[in-house]
């Protein structure tokens, strides 16, 4: 199994992401149009209980057994990956059947006592089996990541999500006559299907990979370390990756029972916070598209920087980090950019519900602090420290609650309140992994290159302005004007990083070679 470079690997599952990203923002299109924006928010009650209990259980899997497995390969340790990959494959296989088990036996009681929304029971029975297949995926990923081998994680990814939108939508179809909380479990039972085509795809990749290894049989080399040492290891790295990985959708949780309690506390119905919540989770779909390429070089990074801190080489650690940070800098900023000046135009093009805008034009802002984020703890990760990103996360969390219990709750902004609260609260945990990121490695952060891109997206963000509105003016209808006026801030956003020499015609052929 040959290593594969690292832009090679994100670039590969940049695309895989973009593919994946693409099918879930279509598919909340038809859905939202199908169960509205109160089935959106049931839909959205439950399935941040999944991602929470999914994420405590395998998060860290995948980024623990790609540092252990990296750093094998490059002591020659073979025959530990073996051992290590069989013993988490067991391990993962009986947790996720306890607890899909326990998410299945627990629906009742989160419906109706922690969610206070008894019509959320389906969508959380519905969605408790995925918990199984996603397990047993994380450590398939985790084995291929470690070699930096990214097209089979890529294309499960693609084939999941593929498979996982036809059945969200086919299932909420035909469900939506027996009710909307029938119709938000079919969608939610749609993580099942996509786990298992998912799993079946990795599988059916592994098998080839040992054929192959069959062909051209080599002696496995051993350290002497049991399994269990081995496993030991790899849970030591994954628990403060998973506890970390938790918060987010931990928060997203408490989102859903804060943010319509406090919507309801300003006199709100019922009825019309959980419209507005829905509308929040509208807009959060278009702040994950930046997220595409950012959590692909996050991936990709955490397996290269684990192989040159093994080889104490300094400047290629450097390298990596800044290659990192410049180029989710080069998607992150326009991206929000374009959905603060085009939040309104996009909300109605996609979804036909304009007021999504409302909470968009500060949520977009968040693209920018998630893609800091991710890859600053993808390199604490890779250098072996985990437990940093984590405490920083949890600290992050734990302001975003904190600002959307208050900001909610003012009337001028309501929904905007919780947007603004996610805002701020990753901005403040980019902020202290930076720190501690330079502590350790004694990074250079190339602060030149990021004022350039900022300004390079201000003067974008000026011609997709005076684009749609000269186009609106000329009186096209909102939707052409908004496609039309995107591909001018995407021609003005290339050109402008071409002269800047922030991208070059070398660049771009050494990412398709993955030289």
């Amino acid at each position: 199994m040959t290593r594969e470079n690292f832009l090679k690997g994100a670039v590969i599952l940049s695309i895989a992401g973009g593919i994946s990203k693409m099918l879930g923002a279509i598919y909340r299109i038809p859905l939202a149009r199908l169960i509205g924006d109160e089935g959106m928010g049931l839909y959205q009650m439950a399935y941040p209980i999944y991602i929470t209990i999914l994420a405590l259980a395998t998060a860290g899997i995948p980024v623990a057994i790609s540092v252990i497995v990296s750093r094998k390969q490059t002591e020659g340790f073979t025959g530990d990956i073996k051992k290590l990959f069989r013993s988490s494959l067991v391990l993962l296989f009986f947790l996720g059947i306890i607890l899909s088990f326990l998410l299945a036996q627990s629906a009742y009681f989160l419906a109706n006592y922690i969610l206070e929304e008894p019509r959320a029971y389906y969508p959380i029975l519905a969605v408790a089996p995925a918990i199984f297949f996603a397990a047993l995926m994380s450590v398939f990923r985790g084995y291929f990541q470690g070699y930096q081998t990214m097209v089979p994680t890529a294309v499960s990814q693609v084939f999941e999500q593929l498979f996982r939108v036809c059945a969200v939508v086919l299932f909420a179809y035909l469900l939506i006559p027996y009710g909307l909380e029938y119709a938000a479990a079919g969608a939610t039972f749609g993580a099942v299907v996509g786990g298992i085509t998912g799993l079946i795809v990795l599988i059916i990749f592994y098998i080839r990979y040992s054929k192959r290894e069959k062909m051209s049989p080599t002696q496995l080399q051993l350290s002497g370390i049991s399994s269990f040492n081995l496993s030991k290891e790899m849970m030591k790295l994954a628990i403060p990756v998973s506890v970390g990985a938790v918060v987010f959708p931990l928060v997203q949780m408490l989102d859903a029972v804060i943010v319509p309690s406090r919507l309801i506390a300003i006199e709100y119905t019922s009825s019309q916070a959980t419209a507005l919540f829905g509308q929040l989770g509208m807009a959060a779909v278009l702040i994950g598209l930046p997220t595409i390429f950012t959590i692909a070089i996050a991936t990709s990074l955490v397996p290269a920087i684990s192989e040159a801190k093994g080889q104490n080489d300094k400047l290629l650690l450097q390298s990596r980090l800044n290659y990192g940070f410049r180029a989710g800098m080069i998607v992150a900023l326009p991206c929000a950019g374009g959905l603060f000046i085009l939040a309104y135009p996009i909300s109605d093009l996609l979804y036909g519900i304009p007021q999504v805008g409302f909470a968009l034009e500060p949520l977009a802002f968040s693209a920018i602090a998630l893609a800091a984020f991710q890859i600053s703890s993808a390199g604490l990760q890779g250098i072996g420290k985990p437990q940093i990103a984590m405490r920083n996360l949890v600290v992050a969390g734990a302001f975003k609650v904190l600002f959307n219990y208050t900001l909610t709750a003012i009337p001028a902004l309501n929904i905007q309140g919780a947007a603004i609260g996610t805002v701020v609260a990753f901005s403040i945990g980019a902020i202290l992994n930076l720190i501690f990121l330079k502590k350790l490695t004694g990074v250079s952060y190339e602060i030149g290159r990021l004022i350039k891109i900022t300004i390079t997206t201000i003067l974008m963000v000026i011609g997709v302005k005076t684009a749609f509105d000269a186009l609106i003016m000329y009186g096209l209808g909102s939707n052409l004007a908004t496609i039309l006026a995107i591909f001018v801030g995407i021609a003005i956003y290339g050109v402008l990083l071409f002269l800047l020499r922030e991208i070059d015609i070398n660049m771009i052929k050494r990412i398709i070679k993955g030289v």
